[in-house]
């Protein structure tokens, strides 16, 4: 690949380090120089490869990781075509793939939840966009330091538009990974990749592959004619409930496994969307210590506040007011009686009335849009009358929206007032045509009190800021949006088409992944022809 031994590849790459290379393929740590970060750079020389499948392969890795938008997920960048080499720019993990964890690591059994959890919140979301990957192992697993977990190389992944069923005469994955309907090359679904997870879990949680042998043939026919009650011998040490489910991750019928990683997480009683807790990656002595250390300091802090800070405190109010204790006790109650004067103000102020209602409302406090469907609503008092059955429901937004209460316009923000609605469930939706739709929500009105709601679109969008010297005609997704310099151009997320022309220059055309709440800042030198 000398045509690429430059210090700069396809004009936005500068090469700090050459990872991996052989004459048709090369992995560098790079600078994206538009966007001013660490890459990892994945090049093809279509020119020298024999086998157009890897061409395939390596298309259908930026594709399919471009549709992907999940923090368990590696996230692709961009990719494009510059003359015979085809190319891929990841985001750049500090860390190290979990094959290179087994092998230099020691996790606690803390720690292995915390990164199976992750898995499965990785698997389950790709499985949710009907991906499946076809090569889960160690090596396609990658750690950074904090122990955060993100699922790599979807080479050989299948999307809902592939077709599901392997090459009987050729083996797709790596062996010792592989399920047994894969091995045959019969249909492969989201719960052959289980057992792929299942293997790798296993390694996890015991230090062993229970199928790897001496070569491929012999691992090949471990997996398919392994008894599955001697399974239940190399999981005698790990905790009862992670055993059941490496059992039925292992299960050889297909139809008696898990049929989906959602149904784990479920049975651990953990959310899909709920933040998995970092663990940082110490040893259990180290853990230990740590916590004692943290204790000691606890119990200090609160012998000083219980014992110290008062004696000192009353000292200087006793040293400060000739009437001592007496005007201390005096200025408290003055202090509580404002405090109680304020907070009758403020109750005031945020009481809401309904137009026509003879009941004043009290007015939920404001919840964020992703928790609009979980609001709990504040209810008056249980003496004042509620015959009425009449309820508000409030909306903010950023920017304005027209608001739909099922299927019906009712009205447009900023709202004067709130919306008066009988008691019940209805169902949500804000629009604004310049933004992609907002998912539905389900809300509950209650009788004689006010919902509040947030909406902030701007939360749904990516940007993109672009300046180029000299200056140059922008278009993204074949849409002419004007001039350089242009700032935060809103963009609907997923794979973007960036266009820069100007006249006697060669132009700039590229692709970038943007993902909701992104910014990409881009920087483009134009070339004359």
């Amino acid at each position: 690949m000398s045509a690429l031994s430059t210090e700069i590849l396809f004009e936005k790459f500068q090469i700090i380090e050459v990872l991996k290379k052989d004459e048709h393929a090369a992995v560098f740590l790079a600078n994206h120089i538009y966007l001013n970060k660490k890459i990892i750079l994945k090049v093809l020389n279509t020119q020298k490869i024999h086998d157009p499948s890897l061409v395939d392969r390596f298309k259908r890795e930026a594709k399919i990781l471009a549709k992907l938008d999940h923090p368990n997920i590696i996230k692709v960048l961009d990719f494009g075509l510059s003359k015979e080499f085809f190319y891929i720019s990841f985001e750049y993990i500090e860390g190290e793939s979990l094959r290179n964890v087994f092998k230099t690591k020691t996790l606690t059994q803390e720690q292995k939840e915390h990164l199976m959890i992750q898995l499965l919140k990785g698997l389950d979301y790709a499985h949710a966009n009907q991906i499946i990957h076809r090569d889960i192992k160690p090596e396609n697993i990658f750690i950074d330091k904090n122990l955060n977990v993100k699922l790599g190389d979807f080479g050989l992944a299948l999307s809902a538009e592939d077709n599901y069923v392997t090459n009987p005469y050729s083996i797709v994955g790596t062996p010792s990974y592989m399920s047994p309907e894969q091995i045959r090359g019969s249909k492969l679904t989201a719960q052959s990749d289980l057992f792929s997870l299942g293997v790798v879990l296993t390694e996890l949680f015991t230090g062993q592959n229970p199928f790897l042998k001496e070569n491929v043939s012999l691992t090949l026919n471990e997996i398919n004619s392994y008894d599955e009650t001697s399974l239940e011998g190399k999981l005698l040490d790990i905790p009862e409930n992670i055993k059941e489910i490496l059992l039925a991750l292992l299960k050889k019928n297909i139809n008696q496994r898990y049929e989906s990683a959602g149904e784990i997480l479920e049975e651990l009683n953990i959310q899909v969307d709920q933040p998995t807790i970092v663990v940082n990656n110490i040893d259990a002595e180290g853990r230990k210590s740590k916590l004692a250390w943290i204790f000691l300091a606890v119990i200090a802090i609160v012998i000083i506040g219980i014992v110290v800070i008062p004696i000192i405190n009353e000292q200087k109010q006793n040293s400060a007011s000739p009437l001592g204790k007496d005007s201390t006790q005096l200025n408290n109650d003055s202090a509580n009686q404002s405090n109680d004067t304020r907070l009758q103000n403020n109750l005031t102020k945020d009481r809401v009335d309904l137009k026509n209602l003879t009941k004043p409302l009290v007015d939920n406090s404001k919840k964020d849009s992703s928790q609009n469907q979980n609001a709990t609503q504040q209810k008056e008092a249980p003496n004042q009358n509620k015959s009425l059955g009449l309820g508000g429901l409030f909306i903010d937004s950023q920017p304005w929206v027209d608001i739909y209460i099922n299927g019906q316009k009712s009205e447009t923000t900023p709202l004067r007032a709130p919306i008066r609605l009988q008691a019940g469930t209805y169902t949500l939706r804000v629009v604004n045509p310049d933004y992609p739709p907002y998912p539905p929500q389900i809300v509950n009105v209650i009788a004689d009190s006010v919902t509040r709601l947030n909406f902030d679109l701007n939360k749904i969008v990516g940007f993109i800021n672009i300046n180029t010297n000299p200056w140059g005609e922008v278009y993204i997704n074949n849409e002419k949006k004007g001039p350089t310099p242009l700032r935060l151009i809103k963009v609907d997320p997923g794979l973007i088409h960036v266009v820069v022309k100007k006249t006697n220059y060669k132009d700039v055309d590229t692709f970038y992944n943007v993902r909701a709440r992104d910014t990409l800042r881009l920087n483009f030198n134009l070339k004359i022809k």
